[in-house]
């Protein structure tokens, strides 16, 4: 039974493999000098409309959180972020011990709201030095709950952060699934025109590993932030010696001639791919009475179910169980599915036979 755990379970998409292999005997300088490296960095360039950004590969998300919140930040200062984002519930105190103090929100289901940030704004102005200053704001986009932002309330966030001298970091793990997610009109060149900071994910979207980590010369942040990234990433263990594989990786993702008759990269339809096929899955728990958390046409789904229910398709489609207060008192937990760029029809229509199996046997 194909499983729906997470969306890095997979090797690589066909195309980066492939080339991978090509290149496989090549000799490149390393720690990301060489021609790919500088090569991918154009082609995302010209993809974001921001010929000046800076762009380099880090191995991870946690590795790239971090560096992004170190070179946006003073020692003595903070991220805002919502109560469950990524760096406050799976990342093991990374931020913490890289000497930032995270300042987490109560906004619910890991999106952050200006009405979170706005307390402790003002809790961190009515105290001065004798608290953390904040210097920027977090959040993921599709958010750890697979919440997808409209462009007005990014632009909410940017201008409210703006208003503060305040910089704006975007963890793009899943970027291309919140940039393809039907219905979303939030586009990567938007971001990309606002954010001081954001990420493009290769290792949940097609990729072995890998991420591409890219800043805005716009601001005094950002610049600050490229001055002190180079340094920062070796201290952290982060530049890696072959680092031209990520270059490799990211060339072959947006290679212009992997375009699709409507003008995407492959990076983007490898996300479309999941988004279509985590609305499908979405639609067939709907059908079999299963109660959302919240609606997204993201690749990662979450429904409540009891703890049979969740013991269930945990077993079979390797769902992954959380546990989330329950809004109706039932004790319900909340099973997360998510689909990938290997997601296949097939693998939607075993889901829905099994589904409906079990249904019938009730």
């Amino acid at each position: 039974m194909h499983q729906y755990r997470n969306d890095y379970s997979e090797g690589a998409a066909p195309q980066i493999l492939e080339a991978l292999v090509r290149t496989n005997l090549e000799q490149a300088p390393g720690y990301g000098t060489d021609e790919h490296c500088a090569h991918a960095a154009e082609l995302i360039r010209a993809e974001i409309g921001q010929p000046d950004a800076f762009v380099s590969f880090v191995p991870g998300g946690t590795p790239a959180n971090i560096l992004a919140i170190t070179s946006l930040t003073e020692e003595f200062e903070g991220p805002l972020c919502a109560a469950d984002a990524h760096p406050t519930v799976h990342e093991t105190g990374a931020i913490e011990a890289a000497g930032r103090r995270l300042l987490a929100t109560h906004d619910p289901l890991g999106r952050l709201t200006v009405e979170g940030m706005q307390p402790l704004w003002d809790a961190a102005v009515a105290n001065g030095n004798a608290t953390t200053r904040p210097g920027m704001l977090y959040f993921s986009h599709t958010s750890e709950l697979g919440y997808v932002y409209t462009r007005a309330e990014f632009d909410a966030l940017c201008d409210w952060a703006a208003e503060r001298d305040l910089a704006v970091y975007v963890d793009g793990a899943r970027m291309a699934s919140g940039i393809m997610a039907p219905g979303s009109d939030l586009t990567i060149q938007h971001i990309a025109e606002r954010a001081d900071i954001f990420t493009l994910g290769g290792t949940k979207n097609g990729m072995l590993f890998g991420e591409a980590l890219v800043v805005s010369p716009r601001t005094e942040r950002g610049r600050r932030a490229i001055a002190r990234l180079p340094y920062l990433t070796k201290r952290a263990g982060q530049l890696t010696a072959k680092g031209r594989i990520m270059g490799v990786m990211y060339e072959a993702a947006f290679d212009p001639s992997t375009r699709d008759e409507t003008g995407l990269a492959l990076y983007w339809q490898l996300a479309r791919n999941a988004n279509k096929l985590a609305c499908r899955l979405a639609e067939a728990m709907a059908a079999e009475g299963f109660e959302s958390v919240l609606e997204t046409t993201g690749n990662q789904q979450f429904f409540w179910v009891t703890p049979d229910e969740g013991a269930w398709l945990a077993k079979v489609f390797g769902a992954e169980l959380q546990a989330q207060p329950d809004p109706a008192g039932a004790g319900r937990i909340v099973a997360r599915f998510v689909t990938s760029w290997a997601t296949t029809p097939e693998n939607l229509d075993e889901f829905e036979a099994a589904l409906a199996e079990r249904s019938a046997k009730r």
